[in-house]
Protein backbone atom coordinates (compact mmCIF):
# COMPACT_ATOMS: atom_id res chain seq x y z
CA UNK A 1 0.00 0.00 0.00
CA UNK A 2 1.55 3.20 -1.29
CA UNK A 3 1.07 6.16 1.40
CA UNK A 4 -1.18 9.11 0.47
CA UNK A 5 1.15 12.22 -0.74
CA UNK A 6 -1.39 15.17 -0.03
CA UNK A 7 0.92 18.00 -1.20
CA UNK A 8 1.21 16.39 -4.67
CA UNK A 9 -2.49 15.55 -4.79
CA UNK A 10 -3.40 19.01 -4.26
CA UNK A 11 -0.73 20.29 -7.02
CA UNK A 12 -2.05 18.09 -9.70
CA UNK A 13 -5.77 19.01 -9.18
CA UNK A 14 -4.44 22.40 -8.79
CA UNK A 15 -2.74 21.99 -12.24
CA UNK A 16 -5.17 19.87 -13.92
CA UNK A 17 -7.99 22.08 -13.59
CA UNK A 18 -6.11 25.01 -14.31
CA UNK A 19 -4.94 24.01 -17.57
CA UNK A 20 -8.12 22.78 -18.24
CA UNK A 21 -6.90 19.02 -18.54
CA UNK A 22 -10.11 16.86 -18.94
CA UNK A 23 -8.54 13.84 -18.93
CA UNK A 24 -6.28 14.52 -16.29
CA UNK A 25 -9.46 15.85 -14.42
CA UNK A 26 -11.29 12.77 -14.90
CA UNK A 27 -7.91 10.57 -13.61
CA UNK A 28 -7.94 12.27 -10.29
CA UNK A 29 -11.91 10.94 -10.22
CA UNK A 30 -13.31 7.29 -8.66
CA UNK A 31 -15.46 5.66 -11.08
CA UNK A 32 -18.37 6.53 -9.20
CA UNK A 33 -17.15 9.99 -8.36
CA UNK A 34 -20.35 12.43 -7.41
CA UNK A 35 -19.09 16.42 -8.79
CA UNK A 36 -21.51 19.64 -7.70
CA UNK A 37 -20.58 22.48 -9.32
CA UNK A 38 -21.20 25.76 -8.17
CA UNK A 39 -22.96 26.88 -11.76
CA UNK A 40 -26.80 26.46 -12.23
CA UNK A 41 -29.62 27.13 -10.72
CA UNK A 42 -30.34 24.49 -8.15
CA UNK A 43 -28.78 24.84 -4.52
CA UNK A 44 -26.11 22.47 -5.19
CA UNK A 45 -25.03 24.05 -8.54
CA UNK A 46 -24.63 21.29 -11.20
CA UNK A 47 -24.57 17.53 -10.35
CA UNK A 48 -23.04 14.86 -12.14
CA UNK A 49 -22.72 11.18 -11.16
CA UNK A 50 -20.06 9.41 -12.42
CA UNK A 51 -16.73 10.19 -13.89
CA UNK A 52 -18.25 10.42 -17.77
CA UNK A 53 -20.83 12.55 -16.24
CA UNK A 54 -18.55 14.35 -14.39
CA UNK A 55 -16.14 14.75 -16.85
CA UNK A 56 -18.76 16.02 -19.27
CA UNK A 57 -19.83 18.91 -17.23
CA UNK A 58 -16.07 20.06 -16.88
CA UNK A 59 -15.92 20.29 -20.22
CA UNK A 60 -19.35 22.41 -20.24
CA UNK A 61 -18.02 24.75 -17.69
CA UNK A 62 -14.66 25.06 -19.20
CA UNK A 63 -16.84 25.94 -22.84
CA UNK A 64 -19.13 28.61 -20.72
CA UNK A 65 -15.89 29.79 -19.49
CA UNK A 66 -12.83 29.21 -21.97
CA UNK A 67 -10.08 30.96 -20.33
CA UNK A 68 -11.22 30.28 -16.54
CA UNK A 69 -8.22 30.62 -14.41
CA UNK A 70 -7.86 29.12 -10.65
CA UNK A 71 -5.47 30.28 -8.37
CA UNK A 72 -5.17 29.15 -4.35
CA UNK A 73 -5.17 31.05 -2.20
CA UNK A 74 -4.64 27.63 0.98
CA UNK A 75 -5.35 24.28 1.21
CA UNK A 76 -6.09 21.41 4.16
CA UNK A 77 -5.28 17.86 2.60
CA UNK A 78 -5.96 14.60 4.57
CA UNK A 79 -6.14 11.35 3.44
CA UNK A 80 -10.35 11.35 3.47
CA UNK A 81 -10.91 15.19 2.97
CA UNK A 82 -9.01 17.75 1.16
CA UNK A 83 -10.54 21.52 0.86
CA UNK A 84 -9.03 24.13 -1.35
CA UNK A 85 -9.89 27.65 -1.59
CA UNK A 86 -9.07 29.70 -4.62
CA UNK A 87 -9.68 32.49 -6.51
CA UNK A 88 -11.20 31.61 -10.16
CA UNK A 89 -11.30 34.74 -12.47
CA UNK A 90 -12.26 34.59 -16.85
CA UNK A 91 -14.93 35.83 -19.50
CA UNK A 92 -17.96 33.69 -20.11
CA UNK A 93 -18.92 33.44 -23.63
CA UNK A 94 -21.43 36.71 -22.55
CA UNK A 95 -18.71 38.50 -22.62
CA UNK A 96 -18.40 40.07 -19.43
CA UNK A 97 -15.10 39.23 -16.79
CA UNK A 98 -15.79 38.01 -13.33
CA UNK A 99 -13.87 37.37 -10.18
CA UNK A 100 -15.20 34.87 -7.61
CA UNK A 101 -13.50 32.96 -4.46
CA UNK A 102 -14.44 29.15 -4.45
CA UNK A 103 -14.15 26.09 -1.82
CA UNK A 104 -13.95 22.46 -3.37
CA UNK A 105 -14.88 20.27 -0.50
CA UNK A 106 -12.85 17.23 -1.61
CA UNK A 107 -14.50 13.81 -0.31
CA UNK A 108 -11.14 11.30 -0.93
CA UNK A 109 -10.99 7.55 -1.17
CA UNK A 110 -8.15 5.56 -1.97
CA UNK A 111 -6.45 8.70 -3.63
CA UNK A 112 -9.28 9.65 -6.09
CA UNK A 113 -11.87 11.97 -5.56
CA UNK A 114 -15.04 10.12 -4.95
CA UNK A 115 -17.28 13.47 -4.33
CA UNK A 116 -16.49 17.05 -5.49
CA UNK A 117 -18.62 20.01 -4.15
CA UNK A 118 -17.70 23.99 -5.24
CA UNK A 119 -19.03 26.68 -3.20
CA UNK A 120 -18.52 29.93 -4.72
CA UNK A 121 -19.66 33.41 -3.06
CA UNK A 122 -22.39 35.13 -5.04
CA UNK A 123 -23.12 37.98 -6.00
CA UNK A 124 -27.12 38.99 -5.48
Amino acid sequence: MTQFDGEAFIQRFNTVWDAHDLDGIAAMFTGDVIFESSFGSKPYGERAVGRDAAKKLAATIFERVPDLHFAEIRHTVSPALAVVESVTTGTPVDGKPYEAHIVDVLTLRDGLIAAKRSYRKAVI
